[in-house]
């Protein structure tokens, strides 16, 4: 698989963090530098935007830049990581830990991030205000990546699997704490408000269907 690199156009529409104010980070505080093509072409890597996610996320908890440009890469997530474990309640924490997952296939991440924000806000605030922007930006890496649409499929996969695992659990104890998910997530979860499905409806009701005839059967 190629390296995937990303301008500060595409930086700045999925972090929604001004193009003006990202050049002001790198020139004040070093932070976030681009990398120069062998024509001097500047361009950004995934770890870029991984980044600048998640200092945004930071930003909306009031912490300044100054603070968040002192920090490595593996720091600043570690900070998101920590507020989430707090149990704030900033939708950018949540959101900034979906697209990680996507980008890093990281079930494990994309599991508790679901999970305890469904907990936390219910499930029509979580779907509104965490998961519908967090497929909006993720749909829109996938456009930057269209040769690969591997981002698209770790999200797809990991409804799928953990579809599959609650399915599983019911099948064999008749019971899961989980078993809302399967039922609720599924459906609607990727249908987008102007019909263009991240991941097709009929997949993710396929899923379910699959899934009630195991546990029926």
């Amino acid at each position: 698989m190629c390296q995937v690199n990303y301008t500060i156009d595409h930086l700045s529409n999925i972090s929604d963090v001004n193009k003006i104010t990202i050049r002001s980070w790198e020139e004040r505080h070093d932070f976030i530098l681009p990398k120069r093509s062998k024509t001097n072409i500047r361009y950004y890597e995934l770890d870029d935007l991984i980044c600048i996610i998640n200092v945004k996320a930071l930003l909306t908890e009031k912490i300044k830049i100054s603070n968040i440009a002192s920090l490595s890469y593996q720091e600043i997530l570690e900070a998101v990581d920590d507020k989430f474990h707090e149990k704030t309640e900033n939708f950018q924490i949540y959101i900034s830990r979906i697209i990680r997952s996507a980008l890093q296939y990281d079930r494990n991440l994309f599991d508790n991030t679901i999970y305890n924000g469904f907990l936390k806000f219910g499930l029509s605030d979580f779907y509104l205000n965490i998961m519908y922007p967090s497929l909006q930006k993720i749909g829109y890496i996938w456009k930057v990546k269209s040769k690969d649409a591997k981002h698209e499929n770790t999200i797809s996969n990991l409804l799928q699997t953990k579809i599959n695992d609650i399915t599983h659990e019911i099948i064999e104890t008749k019971r899961s704490k989980d078993i809302w998910l399967l039922f609720m997530m599924s459906p609607y979860i990727f249908l987008d408000r102007d019909n263009s499905h991240f991941i097709p409806l009929f997949e993710t009701t396929k899923m379910v269907k699959s899934a009630e005839k195991k546990i029926n059967d």
